[in-house]
C-alpha cells in the first residue's frame, strides 16, 4: 500500500492523508450546499401546509375516536351537490416567523392585491379566512375585504399554529390554548373590521375532536374544502389550473391562498384562467354562507 510521510516523519496510509481529507471535505461541503439549495424553502421559510388534501378521511378518523354519546364533529367540506354553485376560498396565513421575515425585508408583502383585482374584474364572490396576526399586520386590507360586498371573511386562528400534532410541519399548540388562540383572532378581526366571523378553518386542516367542540362553544362553524388548488409553494400555474378544473363539482369548496411572494407565487396567474373556465361550465361563485344557505 502506498505510504506518505507527513507530520514528524510518521508514515500513514495515503487514504488518510491531508490531501485526501481535504478532497472529502470539499465533496461534503458541495453536497451540503446542494441540499440547502434544493431544500431552501424548508430551511428559509416556516412550514406551510404544502400538501393539503381533502380532509374527509381525517374527519372520519377523528369521528371514530369520539365517545359513543358525543355528537360527531361537524366539519363542512362542500355544499349541495345538486346545485351548480361553488365557493372560492382563500387563507390569509401569518405565523410569527412570517411576520419576522416581513420585518426583516425578506418578503415584500404577505398580501396579494392582484387576487382581489381579479375577483373584482370577474365580479366573483369569495370567502377569505383571516389569520389574527395577518389582520393585525394588514388592518386596512382586512377592513377593506370585510366590507366588500363580494367578500365574506372567516377566522383562521391567530398564529396559524396547528391544533394537532404532525400537521405539515406546523408548530402546534396544546388543547388548553386552543380557545385562547381562536378567541384572540376572533377579537382582533372583529375589532379591526367591525365584522364578526361565523366560520373557522383549522390551519393545515388538522384538529383533534375536542377542538371541534371548542369551536362549537364559540359559535363557529368549521369549514374546510374538497378541492385542493395546490398553490402553496407552487411556481407552476398550469398545475394549479389543472388541479382545480379537474376536481371541481357541484357544491365544491376550493382552497387557495391570498399571499404574495414565495408562499403562493402563481395563485393569481392560475385564477385568471380558472374563473372564466368554471364560469363557462355553468358554475356560480358564491360565499360560504350562500353555499350552505345560512
Amino acid at each position: 500500500m502506498k505510504q506518505r510521510k507527513i507530520f514528524y516523519g510518521v508514515r500513514i496510509p495515503w487514504f488518510v492523508s491531508i490531501e485526501f481529507i481535504l478532497v472529502l471535505t470539499a465533496i461534503f461541503l458541495f453536497l451540503l450546499c446542494a441540499l440547502i439549495y434544493t431544500k431552501r424553502r424548508e430551511f428559509i421559510y416556516p412550514p406551510l401546509h404544502r400538501f393539503q388534501s381533502t380532509p374527509q378521511g381525517y374527519i372520519t378518523k377523528k369521528s371514530s375516536t369520539l365517545p359513543s354519546n358525543m355528537i360527531p364533529p361537524v366539519v363542512v367540506t362542500h355544499g349541495d351537490r345538486t346545485k351548480r354553485m361553488i365557493a372560492l376560498t382563500f387563507d390569509a396565513d401569518m405565523t410569527p416567523a412570517m411576520r419576522q421575515m416581513l420585518d426583516r425585508g425578506l418578503v415584500k408583502s404577505w398580501y396579494n392585491q392582484a387576487i382581489k383585482t381579479t375577483l373584482d374584474a370577474y365580479h366573483v364572490k369569495a370567502t377569505v379566512f383571516l389569520g389574527g396576526l395577518w389582520t393585525k399586520t394588514y388592518p386596512d386590507e382586512a377592513r377593506t375585504l370585510a366590507h366588500d360586498p363580494l367578500i365574506e371573511i372567516g377566522n383562521h386562528s391567530y398564529n396559524h399554529y396547528a391544533f394537532a400534532n404532525s400537521c405539515y410541519g406546523l408548530p402546534s399548540i396544546p388543547d388548553s390554548e386552543d380557545i385562547d388562540d381562536v378567541q384572540e383572532a376572533q377579537n382582533i378581526i372583529t375589532k379591526t373590521t367591525g365584522v364578526t366571523p361565523k366560520y373557522f378553518r383549522f390551519p393545515g386542516g388538522c384538529y383533534d375532536s375536542v377542538d371541534v367542540v371548542t369551536l362549537a362553544k364559540l359559535g363557529l362553524t368549521v369549514v374546510h374544502w374538497d378541492v385542493v388548488a395546490g398553490d402553496g409553494f407552487n411556481e407552476n400555474a398550469q398545475s394549479i389550473i389543472n388541479a382545480v378544473d379537474s376536481q371541481t363539482i357541484n357544491g365544491s369548496i376550493i382552497v387557495m391562498h391570498i399571499h404574495d411572494g414565495p408562499y403562493a407565487p402563481k395563485t393569481n396567474d392560475a385564477l385568471i384562467e380558472i374563473i372564466p373556465y368554471l364560469q363557462a361550465q355553468g358554475y356560480q361563485f358564491v360565499t360560504i354562507s350562500e353555499l350552505l344557505n345560512y
